[in-house]
């Protein structure tokens, strides 16, 4: 195969991340980069390099996606996680599903089966959830483990924490520093093809069988390719994201094709973030509205693109790649604590193939 030629970016989501562990965190993303930049330089498509990159982050124990995710009220784990090819418009998710080592993997699946035909004009799946995503995993040779396999000692040490305050009768129980920090990356190549995808294992505690925005359509991802191409990973209280559509709705504001430079488009992100998510009429009674994403825009006429991230969190830490670079970047994006939930951080920076 001819090489192929992108941009891949990727986040350890929106959350609260410890100080101490902040360079391990930049140093995972741009693992998960040069995994994404690898599957490019090979010929793959975006979809391919979202879901290599994304699985460097599920297979980690730092992150709350696939091994070490959050655990369930019963001590589970149960994982969400989505993709969207935007060359073909194609979603496909996977909700509350135990025992797969890499959920993404099992959703770019699904995705690719839905041009499939299959007997008796049946529809195939866009969105599977529970034992039955399961069953479906092992029927198409996707990797399952025992669930206990994923359970990391970092998470059952939280979960031990805070279920005992719950159990505490006496006892507040509030959880003081919630891990919201969903993975996830975007992709587009030099022709237009772009591609996202998202990994989660909840909050904290969830109810069994919870299903956040990673696995709900254009929530979690968002991917669409055109003359101007783009495409968004959200994180963040998944509650909050599915009722303001996040990601879809942060990748429109900077879709339109108008000339226009970078400062413009942080403007109008940032615009759109604190009219559609900090003051969504979706979100009245809600103190503090925890969530974040990375957007990338590329037009295709000029060569042009842009790759912003927004979070209304402590922090939010991500990397990104050109793949004719030899290093991907890692950084982390901080907003004050006392302004966290009531405002948002908007930056960008810009690229060119």
């Amino acid at each position: 195969m001819e090489p192929n030629e992108g941009m891949i970016a990727v986040h350890v989501g929106a959350g609260q991340h410890s100080e101490s562990l902040k360079k391990k965190y930049q140093k995972l993303c741009r693992q998960a980069c040069e995994s994404g930049a690898s599957t490019l330089r090979s010929g793959l498509s975006p979809l391919d390099a979202v879901v290599a990159s994304t699985m460097v982050l599920e297979d980690s124990p730092l992150t709350n996606a696939g091994f070490g995710s959050n655990l369930t009220l019963n001590g589970q784990v149960e994982c969400d996680a989505s993709v969207m090819d935007g060359s073909r418009l194609l979603f496909a998710s996977v909700g509350a599903v135990s025992g797969v080592k890499n959920p993404v993997l099992l959703a770019k699946r699904l995705c690719e089966h839905q041009t499939v035909k299959i007997s008796h004009g049946r529809v195939p799946p866009s969105v599977l959830v529970g034992p039955g995503a399961h069953a479906w995993a092992v029927e198409m040779g996707v990797e399952t483990i025992p669930g206990e396999d994923l359970v990391s000692s970092k998470a059952k040490k939280i979960y031990n924490h805070y279920k005992r305050k719950l159990d505490d009768p006496g006892g507040e129980g509030k959880i003081s520093r919630p891990r919201l920090d969903t993975v996830g990356a975007v992709c587009v190549d030099r022709l237009g093809n772009v591609a996202s995808a998202c990994s989660s294992g909840g909050i904290i505690l969830k109810s069994p069988g919870r299903v956040g925005q990673a696995g709900v359509w254009g929530c979690g991802v968002w991917a669409k390719s055109g003359m101007v191409s783009v495409g968004a990973s959200t994180s963040g209280c998944g509650e909050h994201l599915i009722r303001t559509t996040l990601a879809r709705t942060i990748a429109e504001a900077v879709g339109n094709k108008f000339q226009g430079n970078g400062g413009e488009f942080i403007r109008i992100l940032h615009e759109t973030v604190d009219r559609e998510f900090i003051g969504s009429e979706f979100l009245q009674g809600i103190d503090q509205k925890m969530g974040g994403g990375i957007v990338v825009r590329y037009d295709v006429d000029e060569g042009l693109g842009d790759l912003f991230w927004t979070h209304s969190t402590n922090s939010m830490i991500l990397g990104y790649m050109n793949s004719k670079d030899e290093a991907a970047v890692g950084l982390a994006s901080v907003l004050e604590a006392s302004e966290a939930g009531r405002k948002a951080v908007v930056q960008g920076v810009g690229f060119k193939f």
